[in-house]
C-alpha cells in the first residue's frame, strides 16, 4: 500500500482560488463565480476566503461589480503564503511522545520528519502563483477543456 502526503482541502481550496483570481485578475470575482470555476462548494469557499482577507492576500468589494480580487501581484505571492493564510505548516518543535530523555532535541525519526516538512515548505516558498501560470505544460491549472468552466 502506497502512502502520500498532501495538503488539506482547505489549503487545496485556498490554492485553487488565488489561481483563480490571478487568472481573473482584471476584474472582481464573485464567491459563486470562484466556486463555479474552482469545483468547490460556494459556503465552503467563504470560510476559505476570511482569513486570506485578514492578512492581505484577497480584499473583498461589496455591492454591483464587486467580488473578490488579490492584492498582491500574482508574480509576488507565495504558495505557502496562501496556505499559512489558511492552514499553517506544523514543524515539529519537540518530543510528540513528550519523551523526558528527547527534551530539547528531537530523535532521529522526528529530525527526519521536521527536515522533510522544512524542505516541502522552502519549495512552497520559492514557487509564486504567477509561476504556476506560466509552465509552458500541456495543462493550465484549472482548465478543463470539457468544462464550461475552462479558464480562456
Amino acid at each position: 500500500m502506497a502512502t502520500r502526503m498532501q495538503l488539506s482541502q482547505t489549503a487545496e481550496y485556498a490554492l485553487r482560488a488565488a489561481v483563480w483570481l490571478a487568472e481573473h485578475s482584471s476584474d472582481p470575482q464573485t464567491a459563486q463565480q470562484i466556486a463555479q470555476g474552482c469545483q468547490m462548494p460556494a459556503s465552503y469557499l467563504a470560510k476559505v476566503l476570511q482569513p486570506m482577507t485578514r492578512v492581505g492576500i484577497v480584499s473583498a468589494q461589496r455591492g454591483i461589480g464587486g467580488g473578490y480580487l488579490l492584492e498582491k501581484p500574482a508574480d509576488q505571492l507565495t504558495l505557502i503564503e496562501i496556505i499559512n493564510a489558511v492552514e499553517p505548516v506544523q514543524r515539529i518543535r519537540g518530543c510528540p511522545l513528550k519523551l523526558s530523555a528527547h527534551a530539547g532535541h528531537l530523535c532521529a525519526l522526528h529530525q527526519a520528519l521536521d527536515d522533510t516538512m522544512a524542505a516541502v515548505e522552502k519549495a512552497l516558498a520559492n514557487q509564486t502563483v504567477g509561476q504556476l501560470l506560466k509552465r509552458n505544460l500541456d495543462l493550465r491549472p484549472l482548465c478543463d477543456p470539457l468544462s464550461n468552466n475552462a479558464v480562456p
